[in-house]
């Protein structure tokens, strides 16, 4: 039984197969012979637009530091250590990070905060802005 059941299946299988590529042969002998217009599609690219830094940079994250009064014995640990405690937080845990790095004249401060967003996540600008404005209070 199971052997008829699989064999009608294929069967059935094979005529709707067949009986499709049958219906393509006769739709393409039924359009016209002329050519048809080509479509044209216009690709736009669309660019994002970059989120400003509400602090200017040199491109020199240690001379900005310096600038800034901040000269810590590595400036690439130092780096790693206020993008860990900034970049990697989200959340609560961001506003928590912001307001005590911001508060912190050793690290910069809030000028220490936004420099550190404007060279590591600068996607993260005006979420920072906004935790920032605990200090304009």
């Amino acid at each position: 039984m199971k052997k008829q059941a699989m064999s009608g299946a294929a069967l059935l299988l094979i005529t709707l197969v067949s009986g499709c590529s049958g219906a393509e042969t006769v739709a393409t002998s039924a359009t016209p012979s002329a050519s048809p217009k080509p479509t044209v599609t216009k690709t736009v690219t669309v660019k994002a637009t970059p989120t400003p830094s509400p602090i200017a940079t040199t491109g020199s994250y240690e001379a900005d530091l310096a600038a800034l009064g901040v000269v810590p014995d590595s400036v690439k640990s130092f780096g790693e250590y206020m993008e860990k405690e900034i970049c990697d937080q989200t959340g609560t845990g961001l506003g928590v990070s912001v307001r005590s790095i911001g508060g912190n004249e050793t690290g910069g401060g809030i000028e220490g905060v936004r420099l550190t967003v404007a060279y590591f996540c600068p996607e993260k600008t005006q979420e920072v802005e906004s935790y920032l404005d605990y200090f304009k209070k």
